[in-house]
C-alpha cells in the first residue's frame, strides 16, 4: 500500500514500511550441509531462499488483499484472498518438502521403511512330489 504523508498527519499515525524497505533487509543463507555437493548445496539454497521470499511476498500481498476485501465486501476480493491463503499454505509445504528431500540426499544409506525390491527372481518346479524327490536324491532318471 502506499503511504501517503498527509493522510499519516492528518489521521496521526505512522507510516508503515514499504516492501522496499523489505527487501532491504540482508538475506542470510545457511551454513554448507555436510554430505551435500557443491552443485547440490547452491541449488538447495536458490530453492530455499526463492520459496521463502515467495512466502513473505505473498503474506505481504495477502494482508493488502484482506484489507481490501474488509472495504469494499466484494466476493471477488474474499475469493482471491482464500486463493492466496492456499497457494501461500502449499510453499510452505513445499519448503518442508525441500527440507525433507536435502536430508535424504545428505542421509543416501539409512534404510528407509518403504523401500522397494528391485528385482525379484522367483524359481517355480512344474512337477509330481516324487519327481521332486527324485531330484534332491540327484536321480538321473526323472
Amino acid at each position: 500500500m502506499k503511504n501517503i504523508p498527509e493522510l499519516d498527519a492528518l489521521f496521526n499515525t505512522e507510516p508503515m514500511p514499504s516492501s522496499a524497505e523489505e527487501a532491504k533487509l540482508p538475506v542470510v543463507l545457511p551454513q554448507s550441509k555436510p554430505g551435500l555437493s557443491d552443485d547440490q548445496q547452491d541449488d538447495f539454497d536458490l530453492a530455499r531462499e526463492t520459496l521463502r521470499s515467495l512466502i513473505h511476498k505473498g503474506q505481504n500481498t495477502l494482508d493488502d488483499l484482506v484489507e481490501l476485501a474488509k472495504n469494499s465486501e466484494h466476493p471477488r476480493n474474499y475469493e482471491v484472498a482464500g486463493q492466496i491463503m492456499k497457494t501461500l499454505s502449499d510453499t510452505a509445504k513445499d519448503l518442508l518438502e525441500l527440507q525433507k528431500r536435502a536430508q535424504a540426499l545428505k542421509q543416501p544409506d539409512e534404510v528407509t521403511p518403504n523401500k522397494q525390491i528391485g528385482t525379484q527372481n522367483n524359481i517355480v518346479f512344474t512337477g509330481s512330489t516324487t519327481d521332486l524327490m527324485k531330484m534332491l536324491r540327484n536321480e538321473k532318471d526323472i
